[in-house]
């Protein structure tokens, strides 16, 4: 399984949704010298972990200077148009976004690097292969593939 991990990703929403599910799903696309009817990854060799923060005011500058509705990494996991995007048949088992409040820094957009609830959970995935809702990953589900941080912390005011 390969994993790939966005943290904080200052990318629109909508343009998100069209690039990552067009990549994941293209048939013919090609994979080395020949297409793969597999999509680009092949099926079952990808997974997308996104962890976004709706305090991240860092993003909130980025989605006003490109006049963006909302940008990946600042998504409220509660918004109607970001669980449409989660919950699209062709994304099941391929993406988790998980929501990670409260800020570690002045702009909430280091929350990554500093809170150790996302490093421990970034071990959990990485080093021990744990999928959401395994025990030992610390996260509260919201509705699949949703899910909320437990023990993130605000030490930022």
């Amino acid at each position: 399984m390969k994993n790939v991990v966005l943290f904080a990703p200052d990318i629109d929403i909508d343009v998100a949704a069209q690039k990552l599910s067009g990549q994941i799903s293209d048939p013919d696309a090609h994979f080395g010298p020949k297409k793969n009817p597999n999509g680009v990854f092949g099926q079952g060799g990808l997974h997308v972990t996104v962890y976004s923060s709706p305090d991240d005011k860092a993003l909130g500058l980025s989605s006003f200077l490109f006049s963006s509705d909302m940008r990946l990494g600042q998504q409220d996991l509660d918004r109607p148009d970001v669980k449409a995007f989660g919950q699209n048949p062709g994304h099941a088992g391929i993406f988790d976004f998980i929501e990670v409040n409260g800020t570690t820094d002045m702009f909430g957009h280091g929350y990554f690097l500093s809170n150790p609830a996302v490093s421990s959970d970034l071990v959990a995935m990485i080093r021990y292969g744990l999928k959401p809702g395994d025990p030992g990953r610390p996260l509260i589900e919201i509705k699949k593939p949703f899910w909320r941080l437990a023990g993130a912390t605000s030490s930022a005011q």
